[in-house]
């Protein structure tokens, strides 16, 4: 049973039968007088590895390009295909498993490379061997290039790989959860690092989301952590200083014309102490300043660098090669030549799909909470600055607040709520009559002395006109209205364009359009009727199956009229067709007329009917009065006898043709 709208059930995995992968199919017969040779059928399951179909991703969070605090979530893929992420074994073969070959990896700006279009043979570390290499989707593909520190540190462990990839069962009506999704059954994969605001410097993080293989290289996952009672943003390395690199020749870097620049280790436990007493000597050059790790801590801050990125992105994606540029644009920043400066061992990793993104606040549910000032108005603060001016309030109760006019003038206007200190006079009490009826909250707009307006009651009127309008049966009957006045104004216009005469004015007279529209609509219906009702019905149907209960030869002799017992008595003796022949049927008077003591009511009731049915759909019903008009229009609406009512109370008045001649033959 699928789940009821807006919620959903979740699975730990979908794990499918087969694997990806080439299977041998062998097919063999036996119990027969002859020998059948196998047949044998090779059969291969395709699933994506290189790269991840558009179809197949559903929705991302972060979104793509997307700026905002999004440091209280986890980032997460959906895929379309439930399968998707158990469709191979990351640890290589054919048998399922349940760890997904899938892991979503987020690294910061300056930990990571993001390499460009490369043969899949390259997409992955160097020594590292996959079962079935020629099984490839594409021939060219993305790779992350990351330090053994790197993966260490933000990587996911072996055992966290089951955790972060589950099932989603929604209802397919959804359209909120499903995400379009055809039969409800969604994969989500998700990461295990939080996009956090930088707090200790006050900038914002530029992140990259990379949806990367993970076969064959279970065994470089870092090792179980202990778990940490917070989380703060660090870099795990900082590469960002090779964003400075000036373009040089290659030769100068391979020939040591370039000094190697280091990564930024912002924890000093992970720096030797050997290294930490004596530093290397760098010998001084052009570029010494710009590779230096201190001066790296310089650089330009991040707020000033996304910024740009963004609108880039936001450029690219209307070129018509979109798909490409904009790839290529959110990876501005992870392009940096980690692999010819890192002196440990880099790990490749293929990436399937991958988006940027900013986390450019720390603005949180939480924040926005602790910020809210709580207290009613005219509550003084518990600490008062010194330069705070005091509420400007009055003994009627009225409040001075900051207002700003249509015209955009900051002027001081006066408000009050419906609480007031003393009781007050209602307004229109002391004059005559009562108060002018408001169609708008301006109307109610009032200038005291002061020359400064009173806006206590624009504003009662304006929430109240909002609650009312929140209320669904007050929109529709305020449509209902408008819909009757709409059509009968529509009427009226149409009616003065075919006439050439001024229609009178129909004042409290209600114009009953159902009626005219039935009458219309009858005199179309007797134009053809065959047309519009079609062809009519026999009365009887012939074939129709007759529902005979009991003997048949007992009821074909009950509607004959004949005595069943006594005619099978005179067939045994004589026969059947010959005690048929004998028995005579009884028959009705020849020439005599049905009693109109019964037919006459019968078509009195029927002829009454038919009037009345025929005069309740022509003549409308009349309103209800009250008093002496209601005797009035009760008088004059009885009709005048006719003809008809004549005949119909002489028929009545006869005697019955059957009382006189009762048992004559």
């Amino acid at each position: 049973m699928p789940p009821q709208t807006g919620h959903f059930i979740l699975h730990s995995n979908v794990i499918p039968r087969l694997t990806a992968g080439r299977y041998q199919l062998r097919t063999r017969q036996d119990g027969t007088p002859f020998d059948v040779e196998p047949e044998v059928t090779h059969i291969q399951v395709s699933s994506p590895r290189y790269t991840m179909p558009t179809d197949q991703i559903l929705s991302s969070f972060p979104p793509a390009n997307a700026e905002g605090a999004f440091g209280e979530r986890l980032p997460q893929v959906v895929l379309k295909r439930r399968t998707l992420p158990w469709e191979r074994n990351p640890a290589g073969g054919l048998d399922p498993s349940d760890t997904p070959w899938l892991a979503l990896v987020v690294v910061a700006e300056g930990e990571a490379e993001l390499s460009t279009a490369t043969a899949v043979g390259e997409c992955v570390t160097p020594g590292t061997t996959l079962s079935h290499p020629e099984d490839r989707d594409v021939e060219q593909g993305l790779y992350l290039a990351v330090t053994e520190t790197v993966v260490r540190k933000i990587f996911p462990t072996r055992e966290d790989l089951p955790l972060l990839a589950h099932v989603r069962e929604v209802d397919v009506n959804d359209t909120e959860l499903a995400n379009g999704d055809d039969d409800g059954w969604l994969a989500v994969v998700l990461a295990n690092r939080l996009p956090v605001f930088d707090h200790a410097n006050g900038k914002a993080v530029r992140y990259m989301a990379c949806l990367v293989n993970l076969e064959g290289q279970l065994d470089a996952l870092p090792p179980p952590q202990a778990i940490a009672d917070s989380f703060v943003f660090e870099l795990a390395q900082d590469w960002s200083v090779l964003g400075k690199l000036q373009a040089q020749s290659p030769d100068l870097r391979v020939l040591g014309g370039l000094p190697l620049p280091q990564p930024v280790h912002r924890d000093s436990r992970e720096v030797p102490i050997a290294a930490a007493a004596n530093p290397p000597k760098v010998h001084a050059s052009a570029m010494g300043a710009a590779l230096d790790g201190a001066a790296a801590m310089q650089e330009v801050p991040v707020t000033r660098q996304w910024s740009p990125v963004t609108a880039q992105v936001a450029a690219a994606a209307s070129d018509p090669d979109a798909r490409r540029l904009v790839r290529d644009t959110m990876a501005r920043g992870f392009r940096l030549p980690i692999e010819l400066y890192a002196r440990e061992k880099v790990l490749r990793f293929p990436v399937l799909a991958h988006w940027s993104f900013t986390t450019a606040g720390d603005v949180s549910f939480e924040t926005l909470m602790q910020d809210l000032d709580v207290g009613l108005l005219g509550t003084l603060p518990q600490q008062q600055p010194a330069t705070a001016s005091t509420p400007e309030l009055v003994q009627t109760g009225h409040i001075g607040l900051d207002h700003r006019t249509r015209r955009g003038d900051p002027v001081r206007a006066w408000y009050r709520g419906p609480c007031v200190p003393f009781p007050t006079a209602r307004n229109g009490e002391a004059g005559p009559g009562a108060a002018p009826l408001a169609h708008s909250a301006d109307q109610l707009r009032r200038v005291i002395p002061d020359g400064r307006e009173d806006l206590g009651l624009a504003s009662a009127f304006e929430i109240g006109r909002l609650m009312a309008l929140s209320q669904l049966s007050v929109v529709s009957a305020l449509l209902r209205f408008r819909g009757e006045q709409f059509g009968a104004g529509r009427v009226r216009e149409l009616l003065a364009e075919l006439v050439d005469f001024d229609l009178p004015v129909l004042a409290g007279t209600r114009v009953d359009l159902g009626r005219l529209v039935a009458l219309h609509a009858l005199e179309g219906f007797a134009r053809d009727t065959v047309a519009t009702f079609g062809t009519r019905r026999p009365v009887a149907d012939p074939g129709r199956p007759l529902r005979v209960s009991g003997d048949l030869d007992a009821v074909i002799a009950e509607g004959l009229g004949l005595d069943l017992a006594s005619l099978r008595k005179q067939a045994d003796s004589v026969g059947v067709l010959a005690a048929l022949d004998s028995t005579a049927a009884p028959l009705a008077s020849p020439g005599r007329a049905p009693s109109d003591k019964i037919m006459l009511p019968a078509l009195q009731a029927a002829l009454r009917g038919e009037l009345q049915r025929t005069l309740e759909v022509a003549v409308p019903k009349k309103a209800v009065l009250r008093g002496a008009a209601r005797g009035r229009v009760a008088a004059a609406a009885t009709p005048a006898r006719d003809a008809l009512d004549d005949l119909l109370d002489a028929l009545a008045g006869e005697p019955a043709d059957d009382e006189g001649t009762e048992g004559t033959p």
